[in-house]
This record gives structure tokens, sequence and C-alpha cells, in this order.
């Protein structure tokens, strides 16, 4: 059977049609499957055409989507205040972003990584239609953002003025990028280098993990931290259901308020361990009252309240699990955490016959009487690691995961640095022990760092019930009648005859 050409495709040219039949024959029984992914995000910028263009960009500069990707990073840590605000535009935004990147994802998932490099990296008919998609998607962001920071920005909330500067940026960056991506030819379109490639692939593969340590990291993680905490509190504090529940005091509304009490500060100086804990006990109370909200239990609410307040719940938890899968630089943000001591002593225990294997060797025993600053820096990063965990430090709770993890990386680092050094003047073998040593303390410390799943939330979005105005009606009907039943009063019991 002939493979039938895909339909529906975008008015000006059949792009996608040529992309999708380019694929490997085999590939194209999922063309429906991508086709329909396109539509729905078509589907969005045909919405964001109903929304007012921004002014014309001023710049002329080539970013590269750098500025566009930095600036809806920068939008992101702005969640949990934008989903607070309750604005149908920033949802509308979200809903492209998704669209956009999910386009990309679905692709990859169908061809994987030695696909995607041979037949959608190179072909002129895949260039073309990832150049229109961004040239749409940056065109539909910058309507979205420009028009939501200016209606926000006239309700005047002290809260969302970060979120409106960060969205003024994204509308100029994106409108930017936009009018260059429609001035380039659609012939002869670059290739993207192999490196750029292998990042993508990366993220494709593991999207999102972690903030990272530098001050990049920090600032972002610190600005998620900020808007988790505003925006529960413009829910709290602007919401007709916010503002009755701040009068209420049931226990999970009590559980609540003490876990949103005992958040760390907003920066990492306690360790995004200890932070992730925190901020999943908030998303775990929080996610707790929604649903006795839901129930009926807490009076009369309306359906776009509890969308509010879920949207503040959706962001602690994706800030939650940022944070526990921060992990020092170098080490593999996938690792899988140390489930309990005797894993951990057993990891050190591995590592320590790694280094004591390369001690031996030929490149060991010359290079460890030298003085050579590769060779003292190693030697002191090992000195400073501190004393593995016992078995008083009960499941790790008590025991400076972070900091160890923080340490051992510095070690796995010195030890890669040696090997860079010195890889020229001893044999394979030999250098092979050291790499080993080096990716062993890698590892410990990506496991060491990671925050174990046991102490976090399941994803509330997962198996959340959705609430519309009728099942709130339904519900408040329920406590309704509940609260009106008649209480039986008890069968008065008689003294017996004994008595």
């Amino acid at each position: 059977m002939t493979e039938q050409t895909v339909a529906a495709v975008p008015e000006r040219n059949d792009t996608l049609r040529l992309a999708l039949n380019s694929l490997p024959h085999p590939l194209r029984r999922h063309n429906e499957e991508l086709r329909t992914t396109y539509q729905t995000l078509r589907n969005t910028w045909l919405r964001a055409d109903a929304v007012p263009a921004p002014p014309a960009p001023a710049g002329g500069g080539s970013s590269g989507g750098r500025d566009v990707s930095a600036a809806l990073r920068a939008v992101e840590a702005h969640s949990a205040v934008l989903g607070a605000a309750g604005n149908p535009l920033w949802e509308q935004l979200q809903e492209t972003r998704k669209a956009t990147a999910r386009m990309r994802q679905s692709v990859w998932a169908v061809t994987g990584d030695r696909v995607w490099r041979r037949h959608v990296v190179p072909n002129a008919h895949w260039k073309r239609l990832w150049t229109d998609i961004a040239q749409e998607s940056t065109r539909a962001y910058a309507r979205l953002a420009g028009e939501l920071a200016g209606q926000l920005e006239r309700e005047g909330r002290r809260e969302t003025r970060g979120a409106v500067a960060a969205l003024r940026e994204l509308s100029r960056a994106a409108a930017e990028r936009s009018a260059e991506l429609g001035k380039l030819s659609r012939k002869d379109l670059p290739t993207p280098d192999a490196a750029t490639v292998e990042r993508e692939l990366s993220g494709l593969r593991s999207p999102a993990r972690g903030y990272g340590l530098g001050d990049a990291g920090r600032a972002q993680a610190a600005q998620a931290s900020r808007d988790v905490r505003q925006g529960l509190k413009l829910w709290a504090e602007q919401s007709p259901l916010g503002r009755r529940l701040g009068k209420m005091k049931t226990p999970e509304l009590m559980a609540m308020r003490k876990a949103w009490a005992n958040l760390p500060a907003d920066d990492l100086r306690g360790g995004p361990r200890e932070a992730a804990r925190r901020y999943g006990e908030l998303v775990q109370r929080t996610h707790a009252v929604r649903e006795q909200i839901r129930k009926g239990k807490m009076g009369r609410y309306s359906a776009k309240d509890v969308a509010t307040l879920d949207a503040v719940i959706d962001a602690g938890f994706r800030h939650t699990r940022r944070l526990a899968d921060t992990v020092p630089a170098g080490t593999d943000p996938a690792a899988v955490a140390y489930g309990s001591v005797k894993d951990a002593q057993d990891g050190m225990l591995k590592l320590a016959h790694q280094l004591i294997d390369w001690q031996k060797s030929t490149m060991g025993q010359d290079l460890l009487p030298s003085q050579d600053r590769h060779v003292d820096a190693l030697r002191n990063a090992w000195r400073n690691l501190p004393d593995q965990p016992s078995e008083k430090n009960k499941d790790l709770e008590s025991y400076d995961r972070w900091g160890a993890a923080q340490k051992m990386a510095e070690f796995g680092r010195a030890a890669q640095a040696l090997l860079e050094q010195k890889k020229d003047s001893y044999s394979a073998a030999d250098q092979a022990k050291l790499q080993a040593v080096a990716e062993g303390a890698m590892s410990n410390a990506a496991r060491m760092a990671k925050v174990p799943d046991a102490l976090l939330p399941n994803d509330p979005a997962k198996k959340r019930i959705a609430v519309t105005e009728q099942s709130a009606r339904q519900a408040q009907a329920q406590a309704q009648v509940r609260a009106q039943a008649p209480v039986t009063q008890a069968p008065v019991r008689r003294a017996s005859a004994k008595a």
C-alpha cells in the first residue's frame, strides 16, 4: 500500500507534507499522528491572531533564537504569580509554548536519535518546516506576552511587576526574532553543527532537569521560589475563595499554613535538597486543601478560583522537581538517588578501590610523589572529602548529602583535570584507571545530591479531577444536603433490672 499524503497543510505551502514524507518509509505510519500534533500547534497561532500585535520591532540584530529562549525561561520563573493572576492570556501563552515544544518532541519520539541526525537535521524540508514553526510561534509569543503585560500593568498589582518586565522582554525579543525569520530565504538554510544537535537531543531526552548551580541557576531558583510564595499570597488575598478560607481553621488549612510559613529562604543557602523537601510539603498540603474545596467541604466556590489555585500548585510542583534535580556541575541529572546508608557506603567503597587500583599503576606511582599542581589538587580534594555516612545517619536524613556531593564532585573534576594534563605521557590502561576514578566520583556526587522520590510529592495534575462550574454546584449542593441532614439520636439505654 502506498503512503497517503498529508492533508490540511498550511495554506501558503506544503512543507509539512514534504517533511513527513521524507522520513524513512517504516516511520510514515506516524504521519497522521504528527499531522494532528501540528494542527494543534497551528490552532494556537490562529487564536493568537485575535490578540493585538505589539509595536514593530526596532532591533536588527541576530540572536539565533537565544534571546527568545532566555526570555521564555525568565517568564516561566514567574509562572506561579501569572497563574494566580487568573488571566486567560497566560494559559494561551503556555499552550502555544507547550505545543511548539511538543512538535519537536513528537518528531524525535518517532525518529529516535539516529534518524533525527541522518534524516531530519540535514533535510531541507525539515529545515524549512522548523523555520516556519519558529516564525509563527515567536509571532504568537510577541502578541500574547505584550497584551498580557499591558493588562497586568493596568491592574497595578505589586506582585506582578517582575512578571510584567519579563513579559515585555519576551514580547520584544520574540517580535524581533519573528521578523528576522520572516526575512530568511527558505532555500539553503544552514544545518546546525554537531554540538548544537547533541545539546538539543540531550534536552529532548531529559528536558528541564535542575537549575544548575551557577549564578544564572541560582537566580532562576530564587525567582521561582519568590513566585510560588507570592502566587499563593495573591490567590489567598485576591480571590473570593482565598479570602474566605483565610478566616477558617480546618486541619487541612492549618497544615497548609504551617508548610507555607516553613518555606526556606529564596536562595539556595541551605542547598536545593532541603528546599525541595519543604516546597514538596507545601505542594502536598495545598493540594489536600484543594481536594477539600472540590468536595464542597469548605463552602461555596467558583471553578475559576480552583483553576487559579491549581496553577499555583503546579508551579510549586515544577519548582520542587527542579530543586530535587539540581546536582553539582558535570554530574548526571538523571542519576538515581542513594536510597540507604548501605548503598552510599558501597558507592564510597567502590570509589576507594578504583583509586587504589590507579595508585598501583605506573601513572599513579610516578605522579603521587610529585608536586605537580594537578596532583596537589587531586590530593587535597581527596583529603577534603567528608566522612562517609554511618548507621547512626538513619535513612541519610541527618547526613549532609549536599555538602558531600559538592566535595565529591570537586574530587571528580580534579581527577579529570589531571587526566587531561597527563594523558599523552602514560599507557591507555593507566589512563583508563584514572578515568574510572573521575567517573566514579561524579556518579557518587550525582547520586548523593539527588533527593529521594519518597521525600517528594506525586504530580498533583496526573490524577486531578477537573473542576467545572457544574461540578462545583453539584459538590456544593451535596455538602448542603449533608449539613441539613437530621442528626439521629442514639437510643437511651435503660438501667438493667439487676442494677
